[in-house]
């Protein structure tokens, strides 16, 4: 999942702006068709006083999201005033968010030389150099903030977001873990610490965390979950997840999802449950055809099993999980009608 980079928008106090391998066969990149990127919401808090009248109604524009407005306001703020960190910071806001990064960065960087304790100023500025994929850059940042609020909670995100874009993936897996503890609400950072504990092969920490993610309520993180569960091998966990979020909204892919996690467990009649409701959904979904293919097929079924397969390559176009379909389709015709043996 690529994590959101954390940005202050409107206060010195922190406003912000801005199954794996469970199939009969296995399908393209070795799981099955993957959910969007769950988006999150970042922390809130209070705002804090502006130094000047005129700060005051660019951060009242920058609330309303009028940055047009706000880029003008804050250009009288900082010429009438030069070195109030608060009107360089807001403008660069306000320049970010009418798209000039470029200049947003420098009054970042102008107002961190006028006040280096702004640690808004340095959560933005790492963020900008983060999208600009300068990792070294915004962990140099990070690291200069962290010295004047060692606990802040966005500067330990985008340390975090920053060890990992320079490569440093054991000291990213510290800093997010530090990040997490800060910011114990913040299910998006935790489903990411988690994919990263998962990715280092730590296997029970990795659960440990997914399993808080899937009770938070957050809906796309807990469908997303699902899919590490299954990378896991944590089927059972899988299947109760995609339960509750079908429950709550039922879907051709959630289905499909859930269908090859009850494969692994063994529960293939219920596999099938899934694929055809997936399909009842949504007939075009060409997932759900390569796996229900995949699931006669092994069944011996080999008619039917050919029908679901030219169907899945069909829909999908002959791409992605139609290359998978494609491939298994030449292997059950190979076999002049024979069931195959089992993989």
């Amino acid at each position: 999942m690529k994590q959101a980079f954390s940005r202050v928008v409107i206060s010195c106090a922190l406003v912000l702006a801005g199954c794996g391998n469970g199939a009969p066969a296995k399908g393209p990149n070795d799981e099955p068709p993957p959910f969007d990127d769950p988006k999150g919401g970042e922390p809130k808090g209070p705002t804090a006083p502006a130094s000047s009248g005129e700060v005051k109604q660019g951060m009242d524009a920058i609330q309303a999201g009028d940055f047009a407005k706000a880029k003008e306001i804050l250009t009288r703020a900082e010429a009438a005033n030069p070195k109030d960190p608060q009107a360089a910071f807001y403008l660069g806001v306000a320049l970010e968010n009418t798209g000039d990064p470029k200049g947003a960065r420098a009054k970042y960087e102008k107002a961190l030389s006028l006040d280096g304790k702004l640690t808004e100023a340095s959560v933005n500025l790492s963020a900008l150099l983060l999208d600009a994929n300068e990792g070294k850059a915004a962990l140099d940042v990070v690291e200069a903030g962290l010295k004047a609020a060692p606990t802040h909670a966005m500067l330990l995100m985008n340390r975090a977001l920053a060890l990992e874009a320079t490569g440093d993936a054991a000291g990213a897996l510290a800093a997010y873990g530090k990040a997490v503890k800060a910011q114990p609400d913040n299910h998006e950072l935790r489903y990411a610490w988690a994919e990263l504990l998962a990715g280092a092969g730590k296997k029970d920490e990795a659960l440990a965390e997914l399993r808080k993610v899937a009770g938070s309520g957050d809906e796309k993180l807990v469908v997303a979950s699902a899919n590490v569960f299954g990378k896991l091998g944590a089927f059972a966990d899988c299947v109760k997840v995609l339960d509750g979020a079908i429950q709550k909204k039922a879907q051709a892919d959630l289905h499909t999802r859930r269908g090859v996690c009850r494969h692994e467990l063994k529960d293939d009649a219920g596999a099938k449950s899934d694929y055809d409701a997936a399909l009842k959904l949504d007939p075009k979904f060409a997932p759900a055809h390569y796996y229900l293919g995949m699931h006669l097929k092994t069944a011996g079924k080999l008619k039917e099993a050919q029908a679901a397969l030219e169907k899945a390559i069909e829909l999908s176009g002959g791409k992605g999980i139609g290359e998978a379909a494609k491939k298994e389709l030449d292997e059950l015709k190979a076999g002049g009608g024979k069931t195959p043996p089992k993989k």
